[in-house]
């Protein structure tokens, strides 16, 4: 490059004024160059069907995130994609510059993509096995379907209508492998409003210690407060794993009765092979105070085919 009196030329400055402005672009629109390719750690691998206690491993290498997923040049990712060295699968990474966002999905065997059903194959299970693997899961034949459970509303929850929704299906599906493994697969149709599905992975083998105590299998989620600071609403929705206390499976178990503790509303959901599935949204009759920052605890009954209650869980 021509140097004149220890400066640039016009046209270089130009030249150079330009490449700054494009550099300057390319961070501003989050384009950036990808981060480059690492090679897997030994012993990781993005295949779930794995023996052992898969559970306490690493199965996602940030290689993996990396590539499908790469940060634009200037921003930043939670989890820091720079330190992390793997993520748990189904994990979600938040990229983030300036006053813009993006989320980015991660950690099956392929990429979640957009998949459009009927309410109808929301009942079957050839058409759950398509719609749950669209979340980048496969459900295919290593995969043994135990059963879905259509969303049961409890209490005085608002209708479709009151929200303009011409469509609101909703229903949890349950599969197992021969490791044990669970996916809940959490399945939506709301009509125009869009439709997919996502997925969850638990334990379903026996354990030497019972998972959290005697844990019930599903947690409240999308819970609502009134303006009293009570909870007005909340949902129970996954599958999982019902143990006695020393960790083995009841797979004798037919039925579980779980709701939130201190509640007289309890819902009932199939157990199959020793795993739940459960789908309520509740409105609580008691008045039960509801912190952010304190997550309400479960509690539920367990029985077999006789009706004779087998253990309880949460409290």
């Amino acid at each position: 490059m021509a140097v004149r009196g220890g400066g640039l030329v016009d046209h270089e400055r130009e030249f150079v004024g330009v490449l700054c402005t494009v550099a300057l672009a390319m961070v501003l629109s989050g384009c950036g160059a990808p981060i480059p390719r690492e090679a897997v750690p030994v012993g990781w691998a993005l295949e779930v069907h794995q023996p052992g206690e898969w559970w306490t491993q690493p199965l996602i290498p940030r290689s993996v995130v990396v590539q499908r997923c790469p940060p634009p040049l200037g921003w930043a990712s939670d989890p820091d994609l720079n330190n992390v060295t793997a993520l748990p699968p189904g994990s979600d990474v938040e990229y983030s510059f300036a006053f813009d966002d993006y989320h980015c999905p991660v950690g099956w065997s392929e990429p979640a993509r957009e998949v459009e059903f009927s309410a109808g194959e929301m009942a079957t299970e050839a058409g759950l096995r398509r719609v749950c693997s669209s979340s980048g899961l496969l459900m295919g034949a290593s995969w043994r379907f135990l059963g879905s459970q259509a969303t049961k509303r409890v209490g005085d929850l608002p209708g479709t209508e009151d929200v303009g929704l011409e469509t609101w299906e909703v229903t949890t599906a349950a599969f197992i492998d021969d490791f044990g493994t669970v996916v809940s697969c959490l399945v939506e149709n709301l009509g125009e409003a869009g439709a997919g599905a996502w997925v969850e992975l638990s334990v379903g083998a026996d354990t030497t210690v019972a998972l959290g105590g005697g844990a019930c299998p599903v947690q409240p989620r999308n819970m609502s407060r009134d303006s009293d600071g009570t909870l007005s609403e909340y949902q129970l929705r996954g599958a999982g794993a019902v143990r006695d206390d020393g960790g083995r499976v009841l797979t004798e178990a037919t039925t579980l009765q779980i709701g939130v503790a201190g509640d007289s509303v309890m819902t009932s959901h199939p157990v199959v092979n020793g795993i739940a599935i459960v789908d309520a949204w509740v409105v609580p009759n008691a008045t039960i105070p509801f912190d952010w920052d304190q997550p309400l605890p479960v509690e539920g009954q367990i029985y077999d085919a006789d009706g004779d209650l087998l253990t309880t869980c949460g409290g």
